[in-house]
């Protein structure tokens, strides 16, 4: 029986904050090691968190023998680079969303994982919402009956990330704007309560009316897009539609409507104050409406990822096999947008 706690690190300390505090407050994980270019911030994170060591080096990092997992929270054009060689290294590995900046760089992600025999998780973290999880497991009881169509909804009013010029800002950098910063979790989301079925094709649109008027403003040739949407469609004949946008006329709106035989599910403002309600009819055919109540029992990412690498043989949500169905959607959208036209997956 394992006696000593997993030893974890993690390289980038703005959303590895998170990370950090995570494994942490495991019982059986100590946060070991701390990276970052800002030193400052690294120093911060280690004297809150409790890391022995901090490093400016994520080479050196990895390089630590004692180290059992590692967390990639940095740009995502360094998504693959640094995850490929923690797996090489012997570390089992959490990324940030998305995958990368290039579908070909996700897919060496997951052949770097299974040639490694380690655990390699992507930190799809809105499925680990206590509503979320209450939510699919009623779904998985077939409480609403087979699943069919969903449409989700991640948009801003202005809500546009980082400053002008800016990795956010940059499509070599971050591989697309909204449509994969919040569309990831958009369409991941509905996707996974759907039974995360195969995909076959995707027709999608993308924009860029209001951001480029806005950084040119200022100076800057930024060249992401503002708004993306598309509708997936599933070798089960599910559909789903779903759209991201940083900027818009409209107010604005996160959430999803999930329809299914027996009953459907609506989910409003997770940004804000998360409410989730299951619709029904009464045995006269009347429509009834019930709201969710999160369990007591709680989890998140971190525990989950944590408890996966403890043991081997558990099921993990969220693997880099399982997401890379979501890279290969967020690819199809961006060749869609370009062709004009529905594009298989």
């Amino acid at each position: 029986m394992r006696t000593r706690k997993l030893k974890a690190g993690v390289i980038g300390l703005g959303m590895g904050r998170n990370h950090a505090a995570g494994y942490a407050a495991h019982p059986k994980c100590e946060l070991f090691a701390v990276c970052d270019a800002d030193r400052g911030r690294a120093q911060e994170a280690a004297e809150k968190y409790g890391a022995r060591h901090i490093l400016r080096d994520w080479r050196k990092l990895l390089a630590m023998e004692e180290l059992d997992l590692v967390s990639i929270a940095v740009p995502n054009y360094l998504h693959a680079r640094m995850t490929i060689a923690a797996l090489r290294a012997g570390k089992h590995v959490l990324c940030e969303k998305p995958m990368a900046t290039r579908l070909a760089d996700a897919e060496a992600m997951v052949r770097a994982a299974r040639r490694a025999g380690k655990r390699l998780m992507i930190n799809m973290s809105y499925r680990f919402d206590p509503l979320q999880q209450e939510l699919h497991r009623r779904i998985l009881r077939g409480d609403l009956g087979d699943l069919y169509y969903a449409k989700s909804h991640y948009t801003r009013r202005h809500g546009t990330p980082g400053r002008p010029g800016s990795w956010f800002m940059s499509k070599r950098k971050a591989g697309g704007g909204p449509s994969v910063d919040l569309g990831v979790h958009a369409y991941d989301l509905v996707w996974w309560h759907l039974g995360s079925p195969r995909p076959t094709w995707v027709l999608g649109g993308m924009f860029g009316e209001l951001l480029p008027r806005r950084l040119g403003a200022v100076g800057s040739r930024d060249n992401v897009d503002d708004l993306a949407c598309a509708m997936v469609r599933f070798a089960t004949g599910q559909v789903i539609f779903f759209e991201a946008s940083w900027e818009g006329h409209q107010p604005g709106h996160q959430g999803f409507e999930i329809y299914g035989a027996k009953a459907g599910a609506s989910c409003r403002d997770w940004e804000s104050n998360l409410k989730m309600t299951i619709h029904s009819d009464d045995r006269r055919g009347r429509p009834v409406d019930r709201p969710l109540k999160a369990p007591r029992r709680r989890t998140s990412a971190y525990r989950h990822f944590v408890d996966a690498c403890l043991d081997p043989e558990m099921p993990m949500l969220a693997s880099g096999e399982e997401c890379i169905h979501v890279a290969r959607v967020l690819d199809a959208l961006q060749r869609s947008q370009k062709t004009g036209r529905a594009v298989r997956v």
